[in-house]
């Protein structure tokens, strides 16, 4: 969200959109999203799910930052159509915000849900006998319901304001700021990089103590599998989460208070791409579970095959009659 304005039509007044990178890449990623990270997270939900009652806290940090990224999925059926229209909103106001507060509230609860896994595999490896809030079922559900009344709260601003307004050549813009809320999104970035320390201080943590030479002797299966969970999340935030807040405080702090007609400028095409990087985080995360989580696909080929019909009993064939130069 939040992308360049198009460019110049050659009219004063109107502009057209002339940005390549926002009006095909951006769309074109959203697409590949939406068809390999909801299927993967609704297969992940599946696998969390099927073993009926969750009494492990780990799983409940799973299953919430799964539907984060389930509900992050379901916006993209609004935003592709949008960009594929040159930026052109065809819904209603209120489509426009809730879309808007349902893309700030899956992305920074998930963020927020990474740094509570995190926390909770540095707790299982350099807390282990202790009995933590965190590492308990009633704990883990209550940072869960904090976390998303934390997410709503970076949505309300979204729901508070206007977020279509009138673009060049009959257009309708939607949820792109430009320079109207520099203060929300500094503050966006601040718990970015909160929420950034925290992994990268699990992360070393858990590897400073697996490198011990009493850990090097008996480095136990669930402490590789915390260090392998915590180093995925690490990776996610670095490779989607991490570029775009830091493109978003320089690109919100040279954005007019209006949109213009000049062609897309560097920072323009920088903050594109982290768009489309961020979109990315939901279909990575499946694949984290894969590697991280112990028999995860092996629950996963289980859960596939229940949901599977049961063949048709097969009917026996009939017996050939025998001929009468045989019988006789």
């Amino acid at each position: 969200m939040n992308l360049s304005a198009p460019g110049p039509t050659g009219r004063p007044g109107e502009c057209v959109p002339s940005d390549p990178l926002q009006f095909v890449l951006v769309p074109a990623v959203y697409c590949l999203v939406l068809c390999v990270g909801l299927p993967g997270n609704l297969a992940a939900l599946l696998v969390f799910l099927q073993s009926g009652k969750v009494r492990k806290a780990i799983r409940i940090y799973l299953i919430n930052l799964t539907l984060a990224d389930i509900l992050f999925n379901l916006t993209l059926p609004l935003w592709i159509p949008y960009y594929l229209a040159g930026g052109d909103w065809l819904l209603s106001e209120a489509a426009c915000r809730l879309a808007g507060a349902a893309y700030y509230l899956a992305t920074y609860s998930a963020i927020t849900f990474m740094a509570l896994i995190s926390v909770n595999r540095y707790c299982t490896v350099r807390a282990a006998r202790r009995e933590l809030l965190l590492n308990r079922r009633r704990g883990a559900a209550l940072a869960c319901a904090l976390a998303w009344l934390l997410g709503l709260g970076c949505a309300v601003p979204t729901l508070a304001a206007r977020q279509t307004f009138p673009a060049g050549a009959g257009g309708t813009k939607c949820f792109e700021q430009y320079g109207r809320q520099r203060a929300y999104a500094y503050a966006m970035v601040g718990f970015f990089a909160g929420a950034f320390l925290v992994v990268l201080g699990a992360y070393a943590s858990i590897a400073r103590s697996l490198s011990a030479p009493a850990a090097a002797a008996s480095p136990g299966s669930h402490r590789q599998q915390a260090r392998a969970m915590v180093l995925g999340m690490l990776l996610v935030f670095a490779l989607c989460v991490a570029p775009y807040h830091l493109t978003l405080a320089p690109w919100v702090g040279s954005r007019p208070l209006a949109p213009g007609c000049g062609p897309p400028a560097a920072l323009d095409a920088l903050h594109t791409l982290s768009v489309a990087l961020l979109s990315l985080n939901s279909c990575i995360d499946p694949l984290v579970y894969c590697f991280a989580i112990k028999r995860f696909r092996a629950d996963l080929g289980g859960a596939l095959r229940r949901c599977r019909p049961p063949p048709a009993p097969s009917r026996p064939a009939p017996r050939a009659r025998a001929s009468s130069a045989t019988s006789s």
